[in-house]
């Protein structure tokens, strides 16, 4: 077994020593062509990168009270279509009274517009570390406010990144006011469907407990009403004969009780009533504000849209319209004042000199390796296959190919020196 076993790593030695110089000698063949195609494409594409540098944007969004839940909501919104409309309606005029580079709204919309650039520009920083939660089992990441949102972004140029972050920060607070309104939209919604049905059901049922409260403190009157003593009883209980005797509490305290449990009963119903006649007013602002009308573009739009609707609906209102109306403007006022507050804690960096792997340099040397490796790679699997195509005897010469023979006969020479070995070989 030994000696099979020498005997294999001796032939796989063979077998790639044979390979290496193989390989060596077929580009030292090819080096007078290889190379300077290696070369061209390197300077052409560290001449591409020298023009168009790309330089690399951190920041940090300041987001008070920003909880995992609101960002799973906001998320989503960031690519949407009818919100980088309205980014790029607010940043450009933003733009025009300020003085300095324009971005393209185009070039902003191709960016904003992609899934994957989200994903990989903005990431939400939480409060609580993972370590925070091996410390406290009990805590919940869900609950978490946010210490900001990280803000890492790539731009051709150090004032179009600036300008970039800009508008994304713009882009940010406009999706958390939109995102704020809609949730509070949807919850009202939702609970206008089925709060209603589940208050309902409770009414009906304290409809009967009251029913049978009331039939039970009438018969304790009756009961105290047929035995005078009992109102002068000393002590809160009776004793009854049944089952060997129990105490119980005497027919006045009873009364008592249940007279207690009656109003606690009404004080219920009075708060099922009202949060009734809340979802009733809440069904009549929705008939008429349903959702923003495609006009709106924004979470600042979404906000003066839903705020002149109230006005309008609850000119004088009165009850619960009041409470209602006062909802409506607390959540408006909490989306205005959320997403304006979407900024930069501090100013962006931008990075002084173009990112490590958009170096001329580094590029240049890369797509050298890369083109020295294809084009021999190409090169040898054609030189192959033209190999086969011609008889054994007869070795295939490149400067006789096709693929070559419109070269000059002096450039052909100069390329594929190694051929002169070949007595038989006539340019």
């Amino acid at each position: 077994m030994t000696v099979h076993r020498d005997l294999r790593r001796g032939s796989d030695d063979v077998l790639l020593s044979e390979l290496g110089r193989s390989l060596l000698r077929f580009y030292m063949d090819f080096a007078a062509l290889l190379l300077p195609l290696a070369l061209l494409a390197a300077i052409a594409a560290g001449l591409y990168v020298y023009a168009k540098p790309v330089y690399e944007a951190n920041g940090l969004l300041d987001a008070p009270k920003l909880t995992l839940d609101e960002w799973r909501h906001l998320g989503p919104l960031l690519p949407d279509t009818r919100l980088i409309n309205g980014t790029i309606e607010r940043f450009g005029s933003a733009d025009r009274q300020a003085s300095g580079p324009r971005l393209d709204p185009e070039w902003i919309r191709a960016r904003f517009d992609s899934r994957s650039f989200w994903d990989s520009t903005v990431q939400y920083r939480s409060a609580l570390r993972r370590e925070d939660v091996r410390e406290a089992p009990n805590s919940d990441p869900r609950m978490s406010t946010t210490l900001g949102i990280d803000v890492s972004t790539r731009a051709p140029s150090r004032e179009t990144a600036a300008e970039l972050m800009n508008a994304i920060a713009i882009h940010v607070g406009q999706a958390l006011s939109w995102s704020i309104l809609d949730t509070f939209l949807r919850d009202r919604k939702d609970a206008t469907v089925s709060r209603k049905a589940e208050l309902e059901v409770t009414l009906t049922k304290l409809d009967f407990a009251m029913t049978q409260t009331e039939t039970r403190i009438a018969g304790m009157r009756q009961l105290i009403d047929a035995y005078p003593d009992l109102k002068t009883l000393g002590g809160n209980t009776v004793v009854t004969p049944d089952n060997g005797g129990g105490k119980y509490l005497s027919p006045a305290a009873q009364l008592v009780a249940s007279q207690a449990t009656l109003l606690d009963q009404r004080g219920q119903v009075e708060t099922a009533r009202r949060e009734l006649e809340l979802i009733h007013w809440y069904e009549q602002f929705f008939a008429q504000a349903s959702a923003p009308p495609p006009a709106v573009r924004s979470g600042s739009g979404y906000a003066d849209w839903l705020d002149g609707r109230r006005k309008a609906f609850f000119a004088n209102p009165a009850g619960a319209a009041i409470q209602v109306d006062q909802e409506i403007a607390f959540a408006v006022a909490e989306a205005r004042t959320r997403g304006s507050r979407i900024a930069f804690s501090a100013a962006p960096s931008v990075g002084l000199g173009p990112v490590a792997t958009r170096s001329p340099v580094l590029v240049a040397l890369g797509v050298f390796v890369a083109a020295m490796l294809l084009f021999g790679l190409f090169l040898a699997i054609y030189r192959s296959a033209r190999q086969l195509d011609a008889s054994a005897s007869t070795p295939w010469l490149a400067s006789q190919d096709p693929l070559f023979s419109w070269l000059p006969r002096r450039l052909r020479s100069a390329l594929f020196r190694y051929e002169r070995h070949h007595a038989d070989h006539s340019l």
